[in-house]
Parts: C-alpha cells; structure tokens; sequence
C-alpha cells in the first residue's frame, strides 16, 4: 500500500507541475486581437489602448487585426471557428454580438454558445438629440409635439442598435416616428434640419451638443453619464425600458483554456482601472463595467434576451 499511495502522490505532484507549466508556456508567441471593423471606430480604439498594455504585461505581441464586414459578422465568425488556444481573440460589440444575430440566422456563430466571454471594455452610450428647429427641450415636449404631427429619425441602418431603441420608445410613447436609414446616424440631414431626431452615441454627438448645435434629450443609460450630468434619462422621464448602450468586450471562441481566461479577466480589469485607461475612457465619454467572466457571460445572455424579442416585434428578420 505504501508504494501505491507513493505511485498516486508522484503521478498528482506530476500532474499538477504538467499544468503549472502548461500554463506558464502561454502566451508563447503573439496573440491576434480581431476587430471585426474598419479602423478608427469605437471598437478599433478600445483594443488598440488594450494591446500595449497586454504586450507589456505578458511579455509577447498583443496585435489588432481588422476584419470589417457585414456589421462585424465576418471577423466574429472568423473567431468563432478558431482554435480556442489563446491566440486569437475578438473585441466583441452589440453590434455582431446582439442585435445582429437577433435578426438574421445566418451569421455563422451562436453569439452565446460559439464564444468564450472574457472581460467587460467600455460602453459608448446612446443619446436621443433634436433639430434646435423642431423647439423641444425635453421627452415630454416631444411627446406632446409628436402627438399632432409626424417625426423623422434616423439610425445607421435597419436592425442597428440606434434603430431598436427608436423602436422601443416610439412605441412606449405611441408615436408615429419614420426610420430614415443614413450613414452616422444621419447627423449631417440632422444638422441641416432634414431630419427631426437621431438616437447616436455619445462619441458621436458630443461636440454638437457641447456647441449647442443640437438638443440632447435624454441618454440611454440607466443613470446619468458622468460626462454629460445635465442630460436626463429615459428612466428619469417615465420611460425606463428605453436604454441601449453600445457595449465591447473581449472574447474569443468557445472552450478557451480557464487559466487563460482568468489571466486575461483579471488584467483587462487591472487595466481599466488605472489612471492613464480612465484618462482615455473620459476623453471618449466611454463607461466601463467591472465584471468576472461570469458576470460578463450572463450580461451578454441577458442583452441578447433583451434585445432578440424587440427585433422580432417590429419585423426584423434578414434572410
């Protein structure tokens, strides 16, 4: 007996040292980022502020690589049909990873069952803004105002983030509101009085509301953004099921090692914390979220439950 349990302790102390070094050996050579858009967006600048600092940290290249193409679909898929090794990775978004599988089936990935939720990056919240000539200040001045008349908004397209979160207040308010398609949110037939309204992000609307080119209504997020203190919520206006904001985080395919997914949770969060990341967050008036990967796979669950039955509701299906 004694030479068994000698056997068992040496195969566990060999087993345990096999895995240690297993996990030691990675990252053995550079790890792939997928940013499955052009550069220069919101999602392009978020992991090309994490990749030096992962690099610093874990003492191999962490790089971005592009993969713009049918609203994030076609570098997410890519990801999804990776080896799940630790070497590639996504920066998954609202976009490619909610709204868009909730519309159309032919994706090529489960947003919830193909991927391995990682760590929580930053938010861009949404913003309702007005033409200053269609006179309203608040929610309830809309409302009152579109009550006699017709409204126009515009979104980046059907089945966009900007597009559902029209859907959902028009119909909290009973509001006859035209979805008008136009590239960024049609700012531009915004700013030149041939729209009424746009649902947009902040990054996007922020120097026209700061000069006072367009009025904000109300903001998406469920409390009021610390950039932008002086505009109210949906909530704050009786309308607390109208929120959206445009959430990224990391991922990568489904079956990631644990000992990977923990190193790379814990530094994201490590990162998102120090001065230098809430700097660059401030600048972009981006929201952050700290979360462990359970967290972060229930909340991508829980967004997908949100959003897939509203896509549903008004129609929203691309064959």
């Amino acid at each position: 007996m004694p030479l068994v349990r000698s056997a068992l302790f040496a195969l566990a102390c060999l087993s345990a040292t096999t895995g240690t070094s297993h996990a030691q050996e990675w990252p053995a050579r550079p790890v792939r980022i997928v940013v499955p858009f052009a550069p220069g967006g919101s999602s392009d600048q978020l992991a090309r502020l994490l990749a030096p600092e992962f690099t610093a940290t874990f003492g191999q290249q962490f790089f971005v690589e592009n993969r713009p193409g049918s609203s994030g679909s076609i570098g997410s898929a890519q990801v999804a049909k990776a080896a799940p090794d630790g070497y590639t990775l996504v920066n998954a978004g609202s976009g490619p990873h909610l709204t868009g599988p909730a519309i159309n089936p032919n994706v090529g990935y489960d947003p919830l069952k193909d991927f391995t939720h990682i760590a929580m990056l930053a938010a861009d919240s949404y913003v309702l803004v007005a033409s200053p000539a269609l006179g309203v200040k608040s929610i309830d001045d809309l409302v009152k105002l579109g009550r006699g008349r017709n409204l126009t908004s515009s979104s980046p397209g059907a089945g966009s983030l900007g597009h559902l979160i029209l859907e959902r207040f028009k119909r909290s308010a009973n509001l006859n509101i035209q979805h008008v398609p136009a590239p960024n949110s049609g700012m531009q037939d915004l700013l030149g009085n041939h729209i009424d309204l746009t649902f947009t992000t902040l990054l996007t609307a922020g120097l026209q509301i700061r000069g006072g080119l367009l009025v904000p209504l109300a903001v998406t997020s469920t409390a009021r953004h610390p950039a932008y203190p002086d505009i109210p919520t949906f909530a704050e206006q009786k309308f607390p099921d109208v929120r959206g904001d445009t959430w990224f985080w990391l991922a990568g395919p489904n079956g990631l090692p644990p000992f990977v997914v923990t190193q790379l949770n814990q530094e994201t969060r490590r990162i998102m914390k120090t001065a230098k990341m809430q700097e660059q967050f401030n600048k972009l008036s981006l929201l952050t979220r700290d979360l462990d990967p359970a967290g972060v796979t229930k909340f991508v669950a829980d967004e997908y439950a949100f959003w897939a039955p509203i896509a549903k509701e008004i129609g929203l299906r691309v064959q």
